[in-house]
């Protein structure tokens, strides 16, 4: 499960009022205790999903295994950010619904036309676009990056290891990771991220 976690935060960290507030358990004020009930989260969501057989390639499935990751943590989760956010690269909430019914639909579509010669584009346009809606408050990343897995295993495309090679170093790793992110959104260029993600 770990390779979802792309960490490299102070644990001490003590987490703000309002943030503090759409939290389900009330014991939490740090980041690092957040982290730890994420997690735990997490695992039984994985647990889920291993056994999972249904639909995969639509928006409600998302949803549904957003919920199952971090439905025990927070008030929201499994639902649509409503907020706007500081980060201009990421979707006006107004706009996250209709663009996450079109990467549904563009989703299906590749797969179907085998739009891509090389799976590993496909994989990862879907990964970044999902991340640029960014549908959630919170958990988009490890969110994105479980699904993504996920649909590479329904489908028998090659599993990413997320930049295994720069485990070591956790602040290298999660700036290779944004710096490909970046290079995908704004130049719509994938070789970079395909490298990160298959490495």
């Amino acid at each position: 499960m770990k390779k979802f976690l792309f960490k490299d935060r102070d644990g001490r960290t003590p987490l703000p009022d309002e943030f503090k507030k759409e939290i389900i358990p009330k014991h939490i004020e740090t980041s690092g205790e957040l982290d730890e009930v994420e997690e735990a989260n997490i695992t039984d969501g994985l647990i889920w999903l291993e056994d999972y057989k249904g639909k995969y390639l639509d928006y409600a499935f998302w949803n549904r295994l957003h919920k199952k990751l971090f439905g025990e943590v927070w008030k929201w989760a499994g639902k649509f950010r409503t907020h706007e956010l500081s980060i201009p690269d990421f979707n006006h909430p107004g706009y996250i619904s209709e663009n996450i019914r079109k990467l549904e639909e563009d989703l299906t579509y590749w797969l179907r036309n085998k739009t891509y010669s090389d799976d590993r584009e496909l994989v990862a346009r879907f990964h970044e676009q999902f991340l640029t809606i960014h549908p959630y408050a919170n958990g988009n990343g490890r969110t994105s990056r479980i699904l993504t897995e996920h649909i590479c295993k329904r489908e028998n495309f090659q599993i990413p290891t997320w930049g295994l090679c720069l485990k070591a170093d956790p602040k290298q790793h999660r700036a290779s990771y944004l710096n490909a992110i970046s290079e995908a959104r704004h130049h719509s260029s994938y070789k970079e991220l395909i490298e990160f993600m298959y490495s």
